[in-house]
């Protein structure tokens, strides 16, 4: 009874996975034709869509309980840390405060609209916007960033892109300005509850992950760390035009997404070899099961340094944008394989190839198909 009783939960819980990635993908498309409002209150925005992630989380629990699962104590905090990033969402969804404020120069204001229903909101303190200021590019009039200076509760504060300032529980974005440049529009977003629960998973994952990590690689993770560092320090000397990108979170972000789709690139054409040859196919299969590790690790760290940079600038961690999420879709596509005692499938080389090199297609869609294609935040052409 017991063993039907995990099959039953591996077999629900691997389901809706499959369900939610083919959802991600149908909606990005469908946002292509209709439009990201028409998606956001379709998709995801609606109760089922919310509830089909928690739904994956408890059939997800039931089948590591069920299974024993647990006995890997570090793989099993990576899985915690996913469930508790979840539930920060989730308490994000149910008791964050966020909305907009449109204040001119010298004015003061206490109130906000909120995002949700567009009512008016009381702060428990005035702003007063005693300046706005735009800093351009030398020789250019392109701007650099873009500043508020306020007055709260006697303390004057500044407010600019990618630099939040906080008070009494409330944080303040820089999200826009008047076209006279004498008024800006400051984004309110109040979440402690939901702010601390998601960075605890945040750090959880980052500590399985690196023990893992140390635990499959030993000390040739020493070249992962150097590649990554060499290519941080090429972004970071990179000179963005655009504001939000103005920030040390950028180098961190792209060196290890750039790091995990190169290993990505390699695990795909080296299963190729492998499809093509039975001589190096069990080698590949041995260099590739242990390369996968860094190379998911590195992308869902990558996701998550965005997710951190995003709630820097936007007060949000997530947005649906096309390339987050067929990031996202990346990253659940690849996890799959690595469960190789819960399919069994996995253990055969010729197999495991086949599965590397069709799944390399998400990370093509990431990467190509979303600036080319689909179009969003993200795309760069």
């Amino acid at each position: 009874m017991q063993f039907n009783g995990n099959k039953t939960a591996k077999r629900c819980a691997f389901g809706i996975l499959i369900l939610i990635v083919a959802v991600l993908a149908a909606a990005t498309i469908v946002e292509k034709f209709q439009g990201t409002d028409f998606v956001s209150k379709i998709i995801y925005g609606s109760w089922w869509f919310v509830a089909l992630w928690y739904v994956f989380a408890i059939t997800s629990f039931i089948y590591i309980i069920s299974g024993v699962l647990y006995r890997n104590i570090t793989a099993f905090i990576m899985h915690i840390a996913f469930g508790i990033i979840l539930f920060g969402a989730f308490i994000t969804f149910l008791t964050a405060q966020r909305g907009y404020m449109h204040i001119r120069q010298g004015e003061t204001s206490d109130t906000y609209v909120s995002e949700k229903d567009e009512t008016s909101c009381w702060l428990p303190f005035d702003v007063k916007l005693v300046l706005f200021d735009i800093e351009y590019h030398p020789d250019t009039y392109e701007p650099a960033d873009f500043i508020s200076f306020l007055k709260i509760d006697n303390e004057i504060c500044r407010v600019s892109m990618n630099k939040i300032y906080s008070h009494k529980g409330y944080r303040f974005y820089q999200a826009d300005y008047d076209s006279d440049e004498m008024g800006t529009v400051l984004m309110i977003n109040r979440d402690p509850l939901g702010i601390a629960i998601t960075y605890t998973g945040y750090f959880l994952l980052t500590l399985s992950m690196l023990i893992i990590l140390w635990i499959k690689l030993r000390w040739r993770i020493f070249y992962i760390f150097v590649s990554l560092v060499c290519l941080w320090y090429y972004i970071s000397q990179l000179n963005p035009m655009t504001p939000v990108l103005r920030s040390p979170m950028l180098a961190a972000h792209v060196s290890v997404i750039m790091l995990s789709y190169a290993l990505f690139v390699f695990i795909a054409a080296t299963s190729l070899v492998g499809i093509l040859s039975k001589r190096l196919r069990n080698r590949f299969y041995s260099w590739n099961r242990t390369l996968l590790y860094p190379a998911l690790f590195m992308l869902a760290a990558g996701i998550f340094i965005g997710a951190v940079w995003a709630n820097i600038s936007w007060g949000r961690y997530w947005g649906w944008d096309a390339k987050e999420t067929w990031a996202l879709i990346t990253m659940l596509v690849y996890a799959i394989p690595m469960h190789k005692n819960s399919f069994k499938i996995f253990r055969h080389p010729l197999i495991f190839h086949r599965y590397c090199a069709c799944a390399f297609l998400a990370v093509a869609v990431t990467f190509f198909g979303v600036s080319y294609i689909l179009g969003g935040i993200h795309s760069y052409i």
